[in-house]
């Protein structure tokens, strides 16, 4: 008598469990981008963004710059977008200008020391506050001074334009600090 599975009976047929569903963190991100790039530029990360994100506090995408002395901007952009560990295959951008990103005076980030992720960033904020009335979040991980760590910049929004919170956290030690937002 034959023994299957119903796993193995739907992998004969075609059939697959739904995939899991993991958060794009911007750790998990990085490691797409860097598949797109040349070896030399993988590990020269300046900076790294989030756009708003929409109905969360999670980023649905993330933008990767990176040191490339081959470009005229000195500069590459990946940008990896999905809610899974999914990317689109023209991730790729070489960029002439810093349009809408401020590289100069950015200095290349330890990726070995870069030990706190975007979900661990959240996650040590909603620990040290209540977080009352935010719909969506921006993040940035850049690395501005020499000899200091690389910092999270997280942003948080109400219904409006208007920055509610902020807060800056140490990628390396995850240390917090509240910043003061403008009335």
């Amino acid at each position: 008598m034959l023994h299957c599975s119903l796993l193995s009976l739907g992998c004969v047929f075609g059939f697959s469990p739904p995939p899991q569903t993991e958060r794009l963190t911007a750790l998990r991100a990085l490691k797409i981008a860097q598949r797109r790039l040349r070896p030399d530029v993988r590990s020269r990360l300046l900076s790294v963004t989030s756009s708003r994100s929409q109905g969360g506090l999670e980023p649905e995408a993330w933008r990767f710059v990176f040191f490339d002395a081959g470009t005229s901007g000195k500069s590459r952009a990946v940008t990896v977008a999905a809610r899974t560990s999914s990317e689109h295959p023209d991730t790729v951008e070489a960029f002439s200008s810093a349009r809408g990103e401020p590289v100069t005076g950015l200095q290349v980030i330890p990726q070995a020391r870069w030990t706190i992720d975007s979900d661990a960033a959240l996650n040590k904020i909603r620990e040290e506050t209540k977080l009352r009335g935010v719909r969506s979040a921006r993040y940035r991980l850049d690395r501005s001074r020499t000899g200091a760590e690389a910092t999270w910049l997280i942003e948080f929004f109400g219904d409006g334009d208007e920055v509610v919170a902020s807060f800056h956290i140490d990628a390396r030690t995850g240390e917090l600090s509240r910043l003061a937002v403008a009335a």
